[in-house]
């Protein structure tokens, strides 16, 4: 009996520390029964603020690079704009150039066509001038020569009667 009395004792202490196991368990489980849904509610309410936080960064971001974009492409249209307005400039530039330039050539031309006319003309006003000076000359030479050739016939003329009368 003592045997059975020990071992009924030990198993009334082994049945008292289960129970008071189960109890501290049973203590435990309540607690972190209320513990564990609050702690998940706070949780997942610290998710959806950081979901809500990363979205709104998110939005913000994209605004930020949509509105950067914008800026982006308005600055390209005014320097394209800008480009295409310098261009047309020296374009109308140098067509005014090209057209003054046509012009001065044109203007040239016409000048050394009229210069080689006035020239072409002086050359023949003194060709003609010099044609008719040496026709004159040859005029008056022709007239002195004849002169010379009556003289020298009348010179002759004279010499043969001068002979014929030393002679006779």
């Amino acid at each position: 009996q003592r045997i059975l009395d020990e071992r009924t004792r030990r198993m009334e202490e082994r049945l008292v520390s289960v129970q008071e196991k189960v109890e501290e368990l049973a203590v435990k489980f309540e607690e972190e029964r209320e513990i564990v849904p609050a702690a998940m509610e706070r949780t997942g309410q610290e998710l959806l603020d950081m979901v809500s936080t990363f979205q709104q960064e998110l939005a913000d971001e994209r605004n930020d690079r949509l509105n950067r974009e914008g800026r982006i492409l308005a600055q390209m249209d005014t320097h394209a704009n800008e480009i295409i307005s310098s261009i047309e400039h020296e374009t109308n530039q140098r067509e005014q150039i090209a057209n003054n330039l046509q012009e001065r050539i044109a203007t040239n031309e016409h000048l050394r066509a009229q210069n080689e006319r006035d020239i072409q003309d002086r050359i023949q006003n003194e060709l003609s001038e010099l044609r008719g000076m040496i026709d004159k000359e040859k005029q008056e030479r022709k007239m002195e020569d004849d002169d010379i050739v009556i003289a020298l016939n009348e010179y002759t003329k004279q010499l043969q009667s001068s002979l014929s009368v030393i002679s006779s």
